[in-house]
């Protein structure tokens, strides 16, 4: 799909899209409705989940998750208030998404709800419940 048919799809589920060029496009969703648009893309067709990545922005995580909608990358932010760090898994629908979403839990203190398997994946078994690495206020490993 190129970026326009991937908007199309989309534009009930997400506000703020903005396509790049013909093979990348952006949007926003929300925790109410992503889930529909995952719905959506399996639907038409999209099997592939490139990678979920997490910016800590500082009220806010945000939660992108990159999509191989071939040629499009689509790239859908949820911004998740620091107070309220809770997503559900999407592993049910994309099953790539396991390692992805242990990372979120693991590096940015994301709660990721009914995840299969929520074991730590990088960090030791000792690290300190409550520090997350790619948080703004981390400020090194405890020691």
């Amino acid at each position: 799909m190129d970026s326009k048919e991937v908007s199309e799809l989309i534009k009930e589920y997400a506000g703020d899209v903005r396509i790049v060029n013909n093979r990348c496009l952006f949007a926003t969703s929300d925790k109410q409705r992503f889930r529909a648009l995952l719905r959506a893309l399996r639907v038409a067709g999209v099997t592939h989940i490139s990678t979920i990545t997490g910016i800590d922005v500082g009220n806010v995580v945000e939660v992108i998750y990159h999509f191989d909608c071939w040629p499009t990358m689509l790239n859908l932010k949820i911004p998740l208030p620091k107070d309220d760090l809770k997503i559900p898994t999407i592993t049910d629908v994309f099953p790539g998404a396991v390692l992805y979403e242990r990372d979120l839990m693991e590096m940015l203190g994301v709660k990721v709800e009914g995840h299969p398997d929520p074991r730590r994946l990088f960090l030791p078994d000792d690290w300190p419940e409550g520090v997350y690495p790619l948080r703004k206020e981390f400020r090194g490993a405890p020691k």
